[in-house]
């Protein structure tokens, strides 16, 4: 089994300027890096590795992403929806897809609705744990993972 995690870089000024470059500098850094700017495009590029068909040329592919699967899961519905197979050309739909290649972690987001939706759109099975340090702190890391409402060996 092949595995590697998706994350992310500096964004291109081309893409920062228009996208952040009108707000204050400290808001202009933080959203187009660590508060939004990051997990957006590491989510795209995720998204596209997936739409390139290469999880079916390599099907013990497995990849981590972070922060609850950069926005992915959230929208993995509309992307059935909205790219279907006979566009996508994909063997399964883009759901399945993610499902069986992909891990995700909270890094750090330690937010009970964001696992109980993972949880339940992805399974427990594809949730690993992980903290987001030096970015945050381990304040509360423990407390969240022994306070998950999971049933026993779930954790």
């Amino acid at each position: 089994m092949c595995q590697f995690i998706f994350t992310p870089g500096y964004p291109l000024q081309q893409i920062q300027q228009p996208y952040y470059g009108s707000l204050k500098k400290e808001v202009t850094a933080r959203l187009s890096l660590f508060g939004w700017g990051w997990h957006n495009e590491a989510g795209v590029q995720l998204l596209r590795v997936l739409l390139s068909g290469a999880f079916d040329r390599f099907p013990n592919l497995q990849v981590i992403s972070g922060h609850w699967g950069r926005m992915a899961p959230f929208y993995l519905q509309r992307l059935d929806d909205m790219i279907p197979g006979q566009i996508s050309e994909l063997s399964r739909t883009i759901s399945e897809t993610f499902k069986q290649h992909v891990y995700v972690t909270p890094s750090g987001m330690m937010y009970l609705p964001h696992f109980e939706f993972i949880r339940k759109v992805l399974g427990e099975d594809r949730i690993l744990y992980s903290v987001d340090y030096s970015h945050l702190t381990l304040a509360g890391a423990r407390r969240f993972l022994e306070t998950l409402p999971t049933r026993q060996g779930e954790k």
